[in-house]
């Protein structure tokens, strides 16, 4: 009798360490991750319309200097909406995208000279010394930014996956989050700015 039970204990033991170190694998739809983040900065980027006007939908503000590819849009764009209205019900990725349009002229400024480069982490980097205290602080700026944008795609996948955010979904997801605003900047840089690919080269565009 006691064996049995001792053999039943086991059996329970083995069952529940089993289930938990079970890891959900999150649904991440890349190329409407791309469309959401392109719908993202064309919406809360481009600069306020003077008398409160809001830009014609269709034509992407050219110093953000995305395009969209409507084929490709088009059939996606179920899912692409809906991760952009899951990202714009967060006030503070929806800050962190208007504080990033109204620095551009700043930030194409810093690109254009080449002081900066577009890392493959989706961040700025420093490429050259020298800048002044106050270049320094528009990078930080613009990087504490990114890191908000990132975080909130990274959470309206797991909440659009219906799941909670817990530190093992947010590692999870957080890279792909990550590669694809990467990608974004890479898509967006100008000729001649330095970008670094996603095996770790930089090379001017």
């Amino acid at each position: 009798m006691k064996r049995h039970l001792i053999l039943l204990l086991l059996g329970i033991a083995v069952i529940a360490t089993a289930c938990a170190v079970i890891t959900v694998n999150i649904y991440f739809p890349e190329k409407d991750v791309k469309e959401a983040y392109k719908v993202l900065e064309k919406e809360l980027m481009a600069p306020a319309e003077k008398g409160g006007e809001e830009k014609p939908a269709g034509k992407p503000e050219s110093s953000i200097r995305f395009e969209f590819v409507s084929s490709a849009y088009a059939q996606e764009a179920g899912m692409a909406d809906k991760i952009a209205e899951a990202v714009k019900r967060m006030p503070d990725v929806v800050t962190a995208y208007k504080e990033m349009g109204s620095r551009i002229a700043d930030t194409d400024r810093l690109r254009d000279s080449g002081a900066v480069g577009e890392a493959n982490n989706g961040l700025l980097v420093e490429r050259e010394k020298g800048l002044s205290p106050a270049d320094r602080k528009i990078i930080e700026a613009e990087n504490e930014n990114r890191k908000t944008v990132i975080n909130g795609m990274t959470r309206a996948i797991i909440r659009i996956n219906r799941q909670p955010e817990t530190p093992e979904n947010i590692s999870q997801v957080k890279p792909q989050a990550t590669g694809q605003f990467a990608a974004i900047r890479r898509d967006a840089a100008k000729k001649g700015w330095w970008i670094q690919d996603e095996n770790g080269n930089w090379g001017k565009k």
